[in-house]
């Protein structure tokens, strides 16, 4: 088989995907409607809210539980909740319900008011190109990192820290269900700022977005988990140190703490580096 018909057999298998998709979409829009403000606000909502929980309870049980155990080497801190104290975690999640539910849904009604109607809402039944997804993608990836970090630093000033971001950090060692543990001003800016200025700036598709929210929600529930299995990306332990050390290791990926000098690994890396170094040099 020449390249020609590989890349012919391809092309039409992916526009077989799409047409599907876009099949799927239409049929989804036909029974729960296709108006824009329900789409974006209700849904974005109830798309944020079972993601979050159903991430949530894989690692709150395996927190409140300490099972499976072979999966306890690759606790982070190890020592810190094992198990996790109930009536604390309680008290978490009654405030990860209100930001969840209350500060998502405002927010996306004053963000879908003044933005998304006007400018996210055409051809909303009509599914963007591939390559517009992986563009939106990317780009939301660097635009998060930039607004995150100096969204995060500036919470950390200390004429603001111990009036609004000290609440979250109150877990110095993290879970996965305490992520959206906050002060509704922190949970503003800087959990659905850097995704709502993203979508804005690019204009994207509702699926898109539910997409990017889905990625954000998932990646920084990981990075609180408080564990960093071998799959794990780096910024799962490399977040953990910020919340043990607090003034270093601000952003998502690390660039812009590279940048400015407040990037810091933590000493089990330092040490599985090191480990590696010599096993590669013998």
């Amino acid at each position: 088989m020449d390249a020609a018909t590989i890349l012919s057999s391809v092309a039409l298998r992916w526009r077989y995907a799409g047409e599907l998709l876009q099949a799927r979409w239409s049929s989804l829009l036909d029974v729960i409607g296709d108006d824009p403000m329900r789409l974006w606000v209700l849904g974005t909502t109830v798309v944020v809210f079972c993601v979050y929980w159903l991430y949530a309870a894989i690692f709150t049980i395996m927190d409140i539980t300490n099972r499976p155990r072979f999966l306890r080497k690759y606790k982070i801190q190890p020592g810190q909740n094992e198990p996790v104290d109930l009536k604390r975690l309680w008290r978490a999640i009654k405030v990860v319900l209100f930001n969840l539910t209350v500060v998502n849904f405002i927010d996306i009604w004053l963000l879908f008011k003044l933005v998304l109607a006007h400018h996210n809402s055409h051809d909303i039944r009509e599914l963007p190109s591939f390559g517009r997804v992986v563009r939106d993608f990317v780009v939301f990836i660097l635009l998060e990192e930039i607004v995150f970090y100096y969204a995060h630093r500036l919470l950390h000033h200390k004429s603001i820290y111990k009036y609004v971001h000290k609440k979250h950090h109150e877990w110095t060692a993290p879970i996965a269900a305490i992520t959206l543990y906050a002060h509704p001003v922190e949970h503003v800016v800087a959990n659905l700022m850097p995704i709502g200025v993203a979508l804005s700036l690019l204009g994207s598709h509702v699926v898109i977005a539910w997409g990017m929210t889905t990625l954000a929600v998932i990646n920084s529930m990981s990075d609180h988990a408080g564990y960093s299995f071998p799959w794990s990306a780096g910024s799962v332990r490399f977040h953990d140190y910020h919340h043990a050390k607090f003034n270093y290791n601000y952003g998502v990926m690390g660039w812009l703490d590279k940048l400015h000098g407040t990037y810091r690994e933590s000493h089990e890396h330092k040490q599985q580096q090191k480990h590696k170094s010599k096993r590669k040099a013998k």
